[in-house]
């Protein structure tokens, strides 16, 4: 019998012809044309693979307004055999909770006429908001175990219907079991999307395209829509222009390089800090006065995040913000540690880095990390003793439990965010960047307790860890059962990844799509080597295959808060610039005197980067601050 796959894609404004109107600085969003989130592409490619290696009924859903269906017919284009489009007024404003409830009803009103589904397929993220919940969030709903940020499906057993599936984390590989039916989010390294055929095109043209209203899926109007999302915008504002640092432009390649060594040397960029960079405005959290609201409040909770005892950075970087927070609402910072076994030593230094009490969970069940039982963990925790605020890193495995565990207590989320406030009367106010950072959305939480949000590694700054530190550990027993949880995690290979290497380096050196060709990589290299830094890419020339995705820097990448950071012939996209603009000196290479990366920059050479980039290695060597001897290709 073949299997029955849904596929849920959304249409999204195309970011890349999203632009800024100089004069109003607001963002240009008429004829903007709109298209298939491109995560769901490989969505669709993927479940187009089961139909054809094992036979299956694909159908695609979307929730949105009536021209949303020209996504549809895209997919029907490709290979789908139906496509069912969600639409109603009633509808608009949704959050993600709300999305994810809304779907769900679509897909079991779909299962009414069709049978049961076997696989639910997502795109890992949505670049408009690049949150990742509504996958997690309908499996949650439907039942299902859900393998997050597949990168490949290595095994199909039909008979015994079981998938497994490598996940690739933060740290490494995970190759997962889950049983048939279950939820997918494909991310781009899974496949590449087929293109529509003419006979495609012509039957996708001919299709018909089932609409459901909120009455045909039996929808609760209070769990819909704006009135049914814990969540919504409180204000979107573009963000201003930022202040230019010092720029070279002029002169000869020796010249600006060693203008710029100078520079860097003043201010001890090379070495220890011995002054201050040009102001630029930096991005980031400001330090909001810690006046006390008024009320009562709930504590502010901060997830601890680890593999087998070792506990992700990001946990730390929320732990400052987190006192922040619990000192303006008069609580206390809490941390929260769910595991096997790690509870003397994640809660000692839970304490060190600012906790005042830590919530263990411990349990042989909890050993590995699964959505599905530390989703249960988490909640049972939060039902019982109410925080506030619940802060989450926004790693892989951090958005997945955060999208299950909003989903499981029914509370609103708000995801990446790069600053945090508390308003007058004690709300909480979680700012985002959106459509690649050319918005940044105030995003608030006012009927449901805690709000959630996640941070993104190296957002934050790292408090400082006081040895000895000590606090209350309230312990929480819960009951669990092997057998009876869907996910198998069959192995992990942790990797030594360019990533994790970037996230802790001092130095990074980028290089962009000015290079020309990927051989001239080799310069950006040379240039790492004698610099002793980590070597970034921006998303284009990871795309083109220069470089591999480990590198890239920015939001569909790793966020760096690097000392010193070169961007050698990077135009400054924006989702680049909100990968790395928190970096404390910003160098910028590049012939273009209009480069966006310009008004980042700390210091910017205007020139020929093939003859600039040379020169300061040269500069480098002669001042025996090279930490390598490079050979230069010419």
């Amino acid at each position: 019998m073949p299997l029955n796959i849904i596929v849920c894609i959304k249409q999204v404004p195309d970011t890349n012809d999203m632009r800024i109107d100089p004069k109003t600085n607001n963002l240009i969003r008429e004829g903007v044309p709109a298209v298939v989130n491109p995560t769901d592409l490989n969505s669709i490619e993927e479940a187009l693979s089961f139909k054809d290696k094992y036979g299956a009924r694909v159908s695609v859903l979307t929730m949105g307004p009536p021209q949303a269906e020209q996504s549809l017919r895209e997919s029907i284009a490709m290979g789908a055999d139906a496509a069912y489009l969600l639409t109603d007024r009633a509808f608009g404003g949704a959050d993600t909770l709300a999305t994810s409830y809304a779907l769900w009803r679509a897909i079991l009103k779909i299962q009414e006429q069709d049978g049961p589904t076997d696989i639910v397929f997502f795109g890992k993220v949505a670049i408009d908001g690049e949150t990742g919940q509504v996958g997690p969030g309908v499996a949650v709903r439907l039942g299902f175990p859900v393998v997050s940020y597949c990168s490949k499906i290595s095994k199909v057993d039909l008979e015994n219907r079981f998938i497994e599936a490598e996940r690739r984390v933060d740290d490494g590989v995970e190759v997962v079991r889950v049983p048939i039916p279950c939820a997918i989010t494909v991310t781009e390294a899974a496949n590449e999307p087929r293109q529509a055929s003419l006979d495609g095109l012509i039957k996708a043209k001919r299709a018909k395209i089932t609409a459901f209203n909120k009455d045909a899926v039996q929808a609760d109007p209070k769990k819909i829509g704006l009135g049914g999302s814990p969540t919504y915008v409180k204000k979107v504002v573009v963000p201003p222009p930022k202040k230019k640092g010092e720029i070279k432009e002029g002169g000869s390649p020796g010249e600006a390089a060693k203008w710029l060594v100078d520079r860097l040397v003043q201010i001890g960029a090379l070495g220890a800090r011995t002054g201050s960079p040009s102001p630029v405005q930096q991005a980031g959290t400001e330090m909001q006065e810690t006046k006390k609201v008024p009320g009562e409040h709930g504590d502010v909770w901060v997830y601890v995040e680890h593999r087998y005892g070792i506990p992700a950075r990001v946990s730390w970087e929320l732990m400052g913000e987190g006192k922040r927070l619990a000192q303006i609402y008069g609580t206390k910072l809490c941390a929260v540690v769910i595991g096997d076994n790690v509870g003397d030593v994640l809660s000692k230094e839970a304490f060190e880095y600012g906790a005042d009490a830590v919530y263990l969970t411990e349990h042989p069940v909890l050993h590995e990390y699964r959505s599905e039982t530390y989703g249960v963990a988490f909640a049972n925790l939060s039902n019982k003793y109410h925080p506030e605020v619940v802060l989450m890193g926004g790693t892989h495995n951090g958005r997945d439990l955060a999208g299950v565990l909003a989903t499981i207590i029914e509370t609103g989320l708000i995801a990446d965010c790069t600053s945090l406030e508390v308003d007058e009367k004690g709300g909480f106010n979680g700012t985002r960047p959106d459509f690649g950072g050319k918005e940044m959305s105030t995003i608030v939480c006012p009927r449901t307790k805690p709000t959630m949000a996640s941070v993104r590694t190296r957002v934050m700054k790292m408090p400082q860890r006081v040895e000895g530190k000590r606090g209350q550990v309230i312990s929480e027993p819960i009951e669990l059962d092997e057998k009876a949880v869907k996910e198998k995690i069959i192995s992990f290979t942790p990797m030594e990844r360019a990533v994790a290497k970037l996230e802790n380096a001092d130095i990074i050196v980028s290089g962009g799509r000015g290079l020309g060709s990927p051989k001239n990589f080799a310069l950006v290299e040379e240039l790492a080597d004698a610099l002793g830094a980590q070597v970034g890419a921006t998303r284009a020339v990871v795309y083109l295959d220069w470089i591999s995705k480990d590198h890239q820097i920015g939001q569909t990448g790793v966020t760096v808060r690097a000392r010193l950071y070169f961007a050698v012939g990077v135009s400054g996209a924006v989702q680049h610039i909100v990968g790395m603009e928190n970096s404390d000196t910003i160098v910028a290479i590049n012939k273009d005197p209009e480069a966006s990366i310009f008004g980042v920059a700390h210091f910017g050479i205007i020139g020929d980067l093939f003859q600039v980039v040379p020169a300061i290695i040269d500069e480098l060597k002669a001042r025996g601050l090279a930490k390598k001897v490079a050979i230069v290709a010419k």
